[in-house]
């Protein structure tokens, strides 16, 4: 799968997924991404497994997938936002970087909560989201 830009995959019932891509569409501001979510039937037919759920994912325009820590650095470093926390995830080992991210991602239900159904996005997101 090729796109002509990259794509962020997130966890559509997730509250902290959610307020992580309500935020990044309000900072991607050149339109650099499209976005889905991992309920997606994008996701079912690009075969993103049930167990990359726990991650974000970036698929960039050359069909790698990239995810966790390495797909926040990217999309942060795409849309040059948080210097600091790009200088903290390129220095920080990375075996470390994605143990915290994953002890988060285990329980961002428990602490954030979860929807029972995938948001859908405004009118004005629509045009960069993949169904």
């Amino acid at each position: 799968m090729t796109s002509k830009k990259d794509i962020v995959v997130f966890d559509g019932v997730c509250v902290l997924c959610n307020r992580f891509f309500n935020w990044l569409i309000k900072n991607d501001k050149d339109e650099k991404f499209m976005y889905t979510n991992f309920q997606s039937d994008f996701s079912k037919k690009n075969n993103l497994k049930l167990k990359d759920i726990n991650s974000v994912a970036v698929i960039k325009t050359n069909g790698e997938k990239i995810y966790k820590v390495q797909a926040v650095y990217y999309i942060l470093k795409k849309i040059d936002r948080y210097f600091i926390v790009q200088i903290l995830l390129k220095l920080l080992p990375l075996f470390l970087t994605n143990i915290c991210y994953d002890l988060i991602a285990n329980f961002r239900y428990r602490i954030f909560g979860k929807y029972e159904t995938c948001i859908i996005p405004n009118e004005n997101v629509r045009k960069n989201f993949i169904n």
